[in-house]
């Protein structure tokens, strides 16, 4: 199974994006458990929460994986490589499990923030967008990753991926 990952900083159109090209190609989409989680949460996150939130994760991924008509391509809005990102940037420090169960196999979209940020309750990086956008793309090249960075407007983003992704099929 082809797993594609859509990563990138908050407000960078991962969501929308991931939602977009599953749709388009009519393969499975594992939503972002965080959103999920911490709507449900009735008190400000902690690092604690994250090791919930990458293992609720990887069970949304599991019980993908483990379909009986197991699909060709999974589409994921994200994965442990932003829960790690996450965890570093806010507490310097990272779960040792997240950190042994990220996916070195996944072919990665970094998603670029190049246009207005939105307001989201849980978003938390307004001024920073570009920084942590580097932060993302340095990552994934010094971990050998494979990727492509989609960037431009939402219809560009979509005829691109949408491209690129059919020729893995």
């Amino acid at each position: 199974m082809i797993k594609i990952v859509f990563t990138g900083p908050e407000s960078s159109g991962k969501s929308i994006l991931s939602s977009t090209i599953s749709k388009k190609i009519n393969a499975p989409l594992i939503k972002e458990y965080a959103r999920d989680y911490l709507n449900k949460l009735n008190r400000d996150y902690k690092y604690s929460d994250l090791l919930k939130i990458a293992k609720g994760q990887l069970k949304l991924e599991e019980a993908c994986i483990n379909q009986k008509n197991k699909p060709k391509i999974m589409i994921c809005d994200t994965n442990l490589q932003v829960i790690r990102i996450w965890s570093q940037i806010k507490y310097s420090r990272c779960d040792p499990f997240i950190l042994e169960n990220e996916d070195n196999k996944a072919y990665y979209v970094l998603c670029k923030p190049d246009f207005k940020w939105e307001y989201d309750p849980l978003r938390e990086n307004k001024n920073n967008q570009m920084e942590l956008f580097e932060y993302y793309h340095q990552d994934l090249i010094e971990k050998n990753r494979k990727f492509i960075i989609a960037d431009g407007s939402r219809k560009k983003r979509v005829s691109v991926l949408e491209k690129q992704i059919l020729k893995m099929m």
